[in-house]
């Protein structure tokens, strides 16, 4: 079994950022150079520049899963359905987000919860720790930015809304274009969990 990455500490959604970077290689510009621009000249605008050097990579993961006409709806439709977009991106490329979205929110979803409380998130994470060694190694800071990074994505994708310490379910809206280019991709599972499609 693939194994979870603790990654995620240091790649939150970046919603702004991709889609600047993406607007680049809308207009034709190839990825490699693109990332080397935005390390040279900071196209992000982040002040620090180990900052651009520590985002860079999970933004470009993140692009690399959307063909040409995921990147056209990303940048140029509205700004609900290009989130949905970034998030089934940071479900490809990162495990631990996508099991979450598919175990924990998509069942929320299914049986009409109106919340999704801290300790559910905490026994969630729990059970992941016991099928991971990655996990089960890390220190109690590393394993809260963790989960509040999820939650955080969450948040920014439009799918919680953060209520003291637990989470308002907002359920999306898909599009139906959203969808179809996620069925064609093989991924209408992910439509499904994002959504609460049946």
């Amino acid at each position: 079994m693939e194994d979870y990455s603790a990654k995620l500490t240091g790649e939150p959604f970046l919603y702004n950022e991709t889609k600047i970077l993406a607007e680049y290689l809308l207009d034709g510009m190839k990825p490699e150079e693109l990332k080397r621009k935005n390390l040279e000249e900071n196209l992000i605008k982040h002040k620090k520049i180990n900052s651009v050097k520590r985002v860079n990579s999970p933004i470009f993961r993140r692009l690399k899963i959307m063909d040409d006409e995921m990147l056209e709806d990303f940048v140029r439709s509205d700004i609900e359905n290009s989130k949905y977009i970034l998030l089934y991106t940071i479900m490809k490329t990162d495990k631990l987000v996508r099991d979450f979205v598919v175990e924990v929110y998509k069942d929320k979803l299914y049986m009409r919860k109106e919340y999704i409380e801290k300790f559910e998130i905490d026994n969630w994470y729990e059970e992941k720790c016991i099928l991971s060694n990655t996990l089960k190694n890390k220190s109690e800071t590393t394993s809260a930015k963790l989960k509040q990074v999820i939650m955080k994505i969450l948040q920014d994708s439009g799918l919680v809304i953060k209520e003291k310490d637990r989470f308002k379910i907002e359920r999306p809206l898909l599009k139906e274009k959203y969808i179809s280019m996620l069925d064609a991709k093989g991924d209408i599972e992910y439509a499904k969990a994002i959504g609460g499609l049946l």
